[in-house]
């Protein structure tokens, strides 16, 4: 029996004998076998992570190439960006300040045309409407023989003329159709009323101690075109007569 427990026990090793156990690998006969590393508490052979297979060469080149185009085109892009600035403020400083002289001096040019072209339109319109005003004037007179009347009494009036010797001058046609009315409003015996051919109808000149109202219509006309600035005499030839005349 003794024996045989013996033998058992040379055969298997009892756990708590032990120590510490490291996996063992057949090698070529003459080589040191290597030494294996000690598995960690729990671990098993088979759960070690396998290792990853090595980088196709093709992959490896195209990275490598992606990553030197990425690397050019910022570059190149860097310095496209500096050039274009350059060349800019170049420009900016050199032909872009001449050309933009030039456009300046061109929108000014033109700003004097259109300045001179608004003037033109203007004094055309003025021209017009005097025009206008003129033939108005001429048919209300046409019309109207009295409208000498309110001109008369205007002029007597700035003079004052109430004891003072005063002669007012009509054209012969109006001191014969008003001279009955203005006698009967003035009745006075110093106002002389004069027939003069030289007074255009529908204006007078009253005259009184030296002084002298020019109420004849070429001089009132004088004065209203004066406050429009303009310069037209009362009796100027109508725009289309004096293009007639030109031809």
């Amino acid at each position: 029996m003794t024996n045989a427990r013996n033998r058992m026990y040379t055969r298997f090793i009892p756990s708590e004998e032990v120590g510490a156990v490291a996996a063992w690998q057949f090698g070529r006969f003459g080589e040191p076998a290597l030494p294996e590393l000690p598995l960690a508490d729990g671990a098993q052979a088979g759960d070690a992570e396998p290792v990853p297979p090595p980088e196709p060469e093709e992959a490896r080149l195209q990275r490598a190439w992606d990553g030197g185009h990425a690397a050019g085109y910022a570059e190149g892009h860097a310095d496209a960006a500096r050039v274009g600035h350059e060349q800019l403020d170049a420009y900016v400083s050199g032909q872009g300040r001449e050309n933009a002289g030039q456009l300046m001096a061109l929108v000014q040019s033109l700003e004097q045309r259109l300045a001179a072209c608004e003037q033109t339109m203007a004094r055309q319109v003025l021209d017009l409407a005097a025009e206008l005003a003129r033939q108005i004037v001429r048919r209300e007179l046409a019309v109207r023989p009295d409208a000498v009347l309110p001109v008369v009494r205007e002029a007597l009036a700035l003079l004052g003329t109430d004891h003072k010797p005063a002669s007012v001058r009509l054209h012969p046609q109006d001191l014969e159709c008003v001279g009955a009315a203005l006698r009967e409003e003035f009745p006075r015996a110093t106002i002389s009323w004069i027939a003069d051919d030289q007074i255009e109808r529908g204006g007078c000149t009253v005259e009184t101690g030296g002084t002298l109202v020019d109420g004849t219509l070429a001089r009132r006309w004088q004065r209203a075109l004066a406050n429009l600035g303009l310069d037209a005499p009362w009796d100027a030839a109508p725009p289309e007569t004096e293009a007639a005349h030109d031809d």
